[in-house]
């Protein structure tokens, strides 16, 4: 297992056959209900989408930083029907995005003009080469020359770090909606607004640890 230094080679994704994890961004609307809510409260994140309130504004209760899942970052390499040990020298390749749930973990989606308000309301990192910003895609490529055994595959993996944010929203409309002007997601000072982030380097290519795996065929 490797770390995923700032210092390694990175090159342009060369092949259209590495497999890529991406998680979608979307601008548009979320659905007409917001998560977690019921029909007698007006959905803020729909809302707050396409800019109709006069404020949206996150409040972040807690955060911190934590290691992933393993995604595949490349093809399989495939030695099955060799009898001598075959040496790939292969682009590896991870993508992805920021996630919004509902305490659920009922997935959302979030705006572009929205994410940059979100953005506002996150800590930012006290590490001089770490960053996070909402909304935008990450990339990690990495070439790297191993060896597979014959009679076995081989393939690369990527463990992104992340980072958590958990709070609320408070959105202000200029008229009373529901009967209200003020209304606070999922609830003053909660924490069910939560927000997943991959963590960056400062040249904005994904903190995380490259490895290589192999198998028998």
């Amino acid at each position: 297992m490797k770390l995923f230094k700032r210092t390694l080679r990175r090159t342009a994704l060369m092949a259209p056959a590495l497999a890529l994890l991406t998680i979608p961004f979307s601008t548009g609307t979320a659905s007409a209900a917001t998560p977690g809510w019921g029909s007698d409260k007006p959905d803020v994140i729909g809302d707050c989408n396409a800019g109709k309130p006069d404020l949206c504004q996150y409040h972040e209760v807690s955060s911190w930083n934590a290691p992933g899942y393993w995604h595949a970052a490349s093809n399989v390499f495939d030695n099955c029907e060799g009898t001598d040990p075959a040496t790939y020298a292969r682009s590896a390749a991870y993508e992805t995005n920021t996630s919004y749930t509902y305490g659920t973990k009922e997935t959302f989606e979030v705006s572009s003009g929205f994410s940059d308000k979100i953005q506002l309301g996150m800590k930012a990192s006290v590490e001089s080469n770490q960053s996070w910003t909402v909304g935008d895609k990450h990339t990690v490529t990495e070439t790297q020359t191993n060896t597979v055994r014959a009679g076995y595959k081989g393939q690369y993996w990527f463990q992104p770090l992340w980072h958590h944010s958990q709070g609320w929203l408070e959105v202000h409309y200029g008229k009373r909606v529901d009967g209200h002007y003020f209304w606070y997601y999922p609830g003053q000072g909660s924490t069910g607004f939560q927000i997943t982030t991959p963590v960056t380097w400062p040249d904005g290519t994904l903190q995380g640890v490259m490895k290589w795996t192999t198998w028998k065929c």
